[in-house]
């Protein structure tokens, strides 16, 4: 009885440990080579050559920003969570610094993405989120450990909390998503 229970403990500690092990650089593993079919030093033609049919546009800090209707699988998840559209950022050197995939605006999506991505990378590790509200009306959950490859889930809510965009976004210039962020542990006492 005694062997079992010790046997059993030692499996339980065995698999802890390689479930965390196995979770480590999981972002740059799979992200270092680029994300969504291009690679990160892909400039403005290559990303329009891939995904035609979009528009150009600047995002709120100025960078060019390349969005274009898109159905696509994300992390493997079913069909009813697939992106609808890709946009693209380019980067200070003028290169691609992040894709962010926009999915259906749903409770389910949002639950399906983090979760599939808490299974994949791991815990998030840093947060964004609407301070200026009572109740928060955008919330962003970081993966960060990998920098300079971070991914970013957020969500953007209405008055009553649900969501109106739920985006995945990978990204090779971590800055462009950590401003602001706040670290967090899921560890108890931490």
């Amino acid at each position: 009885m005694r062997r079992s229970l010790i046997l059993a403990t030692v499996t339980c500690a065995g698999s802890m440990l390689a479930s965390g092990i196995s979770n480590a650089g999981a972002v740059s593993d799979t992200y270092r080579g680029g994300a969504f079919g291009l690679p990160w030093n892909a400039g403005k033609s290559a990303i329009e050559a891939k995904f035609p049919g979009g528009n150009w546009d600047e995002d709120g800090k100025g960078h060019a920003r390349y969005c274009v209707t898109n159905k696509q699988t994300l992390l493997k998840l079913p069909p009813p969570h697939q992106t609808k559209e890709l946009c693209m950022l380019i980067g200070t050197d003028g290169t691609l610094a992040s894709v962010t995939a926009v999915m259906e605006p749903s409770l389910m999506a949002l639950l399906a993405v983090v979760n599939r991505c808490r299974t994949t990378f791991g815990d998030f590790d840093a947060v964004v989120r609407d301070e200026s509200a009572i109740q928060s009306r955008s919330n962003g959950m970081l993966w960060t450990a990998d920098k300079p490859y971070v991914v970013q889930v957020e969500s953007q809510n209405n008055e009553v909390g649900s969501p109106t965009r739920v985006a995945f976004t990978v990204a090779d210039e971590a800055h462009l998503y950590t401003e602001g962020s706040k670290k967090v542990s899921s560890r108890p006492g931490s």
